[in-house]
């Protein structure tokens, strides 16, 4: 019984330490992938967002109520 005991600890361990380090390389591949394309990208002087500030601090008033009724139509439908 004893022995059974000590192979079910002994496979317990095997697989937590198998999961630890699958995990560890998988975060340690992700951040050297970020890394990679933040070192490629830096030098495209391309960029999706918009940086420049709103000349107010009113809401975009159109967005907002379009966002509303397409709520509000799929809702009742």
């Amino acid at each position: 019984m004893e022995n059974l005991l000590n192979q079910g600890v002994g496979l317990a361990l095997f697989g937590m330490v198998t999961v630890f380090s699958f995990l560890t390389l998988l975060i340690l591949a992700t951040r050297l992938m970020s890394f990679l394309v933040s070192r490629i990208d830096s030098g495209n002087g391309t960029s999706f967002v918009n940086r420049e500030q709103l000349s107010d601090n009113r809401p975009p008033i159109a967005v907002i109520a379009a966002a509303i009724a397409h709520y509000l139509s799929r809702k009742h439908s």
